[in-house]
């Protein structure tokens, strides 16, 4: 089976776990067997909202995904700073103070310091890989090393609600951008400290919460085709049998003479069944997906 599914991550489940949960109900429910369902962007287990789901070979499509902006809602604690910057972690230091800024100071250094294109240090419990190793794994070994700053992009961010020591942020980002690293940072410019205790992914691109379903919602009539996904996409009719057969193998002279508008191109059969993605990287060199 190939396709797409935009679901709604429940709070307590890891993101591989929301997998497992619905490679189940499809078995149940349409005695559906699909071994290769694969996720876009990890959900922390206390976090919910919009996970992309890829079936079939079309979790090789991932990279579509990449450049759309992501939205969330984050509910922040001031006074404590936490191992994991978040509610799941052991606290690791306490504030001294209570800065209890009014709700203009505090929206104002949140706008000032944390809009556009900045450096950002993950948190020591995520996926970055040092040496070959998880960062969190290396974390829970009580292992020592040191993250880089990473340069990402927060698109808008605004301060929906202040009752100290709680804050709740709704802010739009670049691909790997961490919330709790935003919540932690504007805890410690406060000199309040802070943790992310509640998070939810609104949207990925046009994908939205509203539109996802629950795990146990999912069946065949949730599975999107791939221009379900991406209906504005260009594409390309092929229609000779024997090219097809050479696409279908990842022949990549099949793309030599085909031109490219845009960043991406979907070459199709004329029944409008996906046959390949190209991808322009740079003037005349092309990247070239077989599905």
């Amino acid at each position: 089976m190939k396709g797409f599914c935009i679901l709604n991550k429940p709070i307590g489940i890891t993101s591989f776990d929301a997998i497992k949960q619905v490679k189940k109900t499809l078995r149940e429910k349409e005695n559906i067997i699909e071994k290769k369902i694969g996720h876009a962007g990890t959900l922390d287990p206390f976090a919910n909202g919009v996970l992309i789901l890829a079936f079939g070979r079309y979790t090789k499509l991932f990279f579509l995904f990449d450049d759309m902006p992501k939205e969330y809602t984050a509910l922040g604690v001031f006074g404590e700073m936490r191992d994991t910057d978040d509610i799941e972690g052991n606290i690791i230091k306490k504030s001294d103070t209570n800065n209890k800024l009014s709700f203009e100071e505090l929206e104002k250094i949140i706008k000032e310091n944390f809009k556009g294109n900045i450096l950002q240090k993950p948190p020591i419990y995520s996926a970055k890989k040092i040496n070959g190793k998880r960062a969190y794994d290396l974390a829970r070994d009580n292992k020592s090393f040191e993250l880089k700053d990473a340069e990402v992009c927060i698109n808008s961010i605004e301060l929906l609600e202040y009752d100290y020591p709680y804050f709740k942020i709704k802010t739009s980002v670049s691909k790997g951008t961490y919330i709790r690293s935003i919540i932690r940072d504007i805890g410690n410019i406060t000199d309040n400290l802070a943790y992310t205790k509640e998070l939810t992914r609104v949207s990925i691109g046009d994908y939205n919460i509203d539109t996802a379903c629950g795990i146990e919602d999912i069946k065949k009539d949730k599975i999107l085709s791939f221009f379900d996904m991406f209906n504005k996409l260009e594409k390309k009719t092929i229609e000779d049998d024997n090219t097809i057969k050479q696409i279908l193998c990842g022949n990549t002279k099949m793309i030599e003479n085909i031109e490219i508008k845009n960043k991406y191109l979907a070459l199709t059969d004329n029944k409008e069944n996906l046959l390949a993605i190209i991808e322009k990287k740079d003037k005349n060199i092309y990247s070239f997906i077989d599905v």
